[in-house]
């Protein structure tokens, strides 16, 4: 499974079409393809009315296999990742720390175009991680 951040589903929408992650998401054709329940609460916070929110719930229902809720479950994970990344002096966002942990919960492979927050080794000791690099 992976689970999308927000900078990558920004990526390959219609809006943003880039076409390296495009490519480079291919390799993951056959896993099944998710989104933290945070990606979409950002997703949705960038309608101005609620009809335009629906819209693009209905948009992201169609185009992922389902919508990663935040549990007990995550907000442990985010803890002990929060506790474990501060000890090596790297810090996350709150929404990044809390879609990582909600991969992390899931056994999925985080996704993230976001290298300066998420291309630090400590982050790749602790999680399934895979930082997209383009030249975009």
């Amino acid at each position: 499974m992976i689970v999308l951040d927000r900078d990558v589903l920004a990526k390959i929408t219609k809006h943003d079409t880039d076409q390296g992650v495009l490519s480079h998401l291919q390799q993951y054709s056959n896993e099944e393809w998710t989104i933290p329940a945070v990606v979409a609460w950002e997703s949705y916070k960038a309608g101005s009315s609620r009809t335009e929110m629906l819209r693009t719930q209905r948009v992201l229902d169609a185009h992922f296999d389902r919508v990663l809720d935040f549990t007990d479950e995550c907000a442990l994970e985010a803890a002990y990742l929060d506790e474990q990344l501060r000890s090596q002096d790297v810090r996350l966002d709150p929404a990044d720390l809390l879609n990582l942990a909600t991969a992390h919960a899931a056994g999925g492979t985080f996704v993230t175009h976001n290298a300066t927050d998420f291309d630090k080794p400590p982050l790749y000791d602790l999680v399934d991680l895979d930082v997209v690099v383009t030249d975009s």
